[in-house]
């Protein structure tokens, strides 16, 4: 028995080959059950957008069947669709606004400047008084003066950063092998 090629869109099989599956693909059937099915995934925005200014469909509101189906010019929403569309993205738009940090509202260069005023450095501030050696002992974790890291203010509503933005902890830098870059 031969391959079977089975398309998703038309519940049907057939034996897979060039010629079978190229009429297939281009026949009039399958390309209306292609359309009919991403229509059905479209966006809520979009079809309300759509079909804002189409009229209501006479013989699809009568009868509950348009000949004319998908290709049909005028609407087939009911009013009672419309509505359960309309709630749905104000629904989808509120809990995009309430997703967003509070952070993200206002002007953000206004928290990038703050950002990189935090992490500025005094001049009297010796940068190699932060370096600790390995072969250094430390007894007394209040001697040691290291760079404590901090995330952007931007960054603090989100959660499950990944390990590569967090800061890292201050003990853990204690053991590091420092090592010249470049």
């Amino acid at each position: 028995m031969g391959r079977r090629y089975y398309c998703d869109f038309c519940d049907k099989s057939f034996a897979d080959n060039v010629s079978n599956r190229r009429n297939h693909l281009n026949g009039v059937q399958h390309r209306a059950l292609k359309k009919l099915h991403y229509e059905s995934l479209q966006d809520p925005e979009v079809i309300l957008s759509n079909d804002a200014s189409k009229r209501p469909c006479r013989q699809f509101h009568q009868s509950g069947d348009c000949r004319f189906g998908g290709a049909c010019k005028y609407s087939h929403l009911t009013p009672e669709d419309r509505e359960r569309l309309k709630t749905l993205v104000a629904t989808r738009q509120e809990s995009k606004k309430r997703k967003l940090p509070p952070v993200l509202t206002t002007d953000p260069g206004e928290h990038l400047a703050e950002w990189l005023n935090g992490r500025k450095r005094p001049a009297s501030e010796n940068p190699d008084d932060r370096s600790v050696r390995k072969d250094e002992s430390v007894e007394d974790e209040s001697v040691v003066n290291l760079r404590s890291y901090s995330i952007p203010s931007l960054l603090n509503g989100f959660t499950n950063l990944p390990v590569s933005i967090l800061p890292p902890e201050p003990k853990s830098l204690l053991n590091v092998d420092l090592v010249e870059w470049g």
